[in-house]
């Protein structure tokens, strides 16, 4: 049977994030955890990142076009 992957979403990477930074606190945390965990953290950030950049830009696409929708209306 064929294993499927999630879908990592921005929602999904800020939660995962949560959790990391509550694992790297941990006072007797071991260190091979914690490396592990500020590598997948730095993962996850990278993807947020992209993720806003894009949110951003269809945003600001969206915005120009319904201004050229208000101006041609005028």
């Amino acid at each position: 049977m064929e294993e499927q992957k999630e879908v990592l979403t921005y929602e999904k990477a800020i939660a995962e994030l949560e959790d990391l930074v509550e694992r790297v606190e941990e006072k007797d945390a071991p260190l091979d955890r914690v490396e592990k965990d500020i590598k997948r953290a730095m993962e996850l950030i990278a993807f947020c990142k992209t993720q806003l950049r894009g949110y951003k830009e269809r945003f600001a696409a969206l915005m120009d076009d319904q201004n050229g929708v208000d101006t041609e209306e005028e």
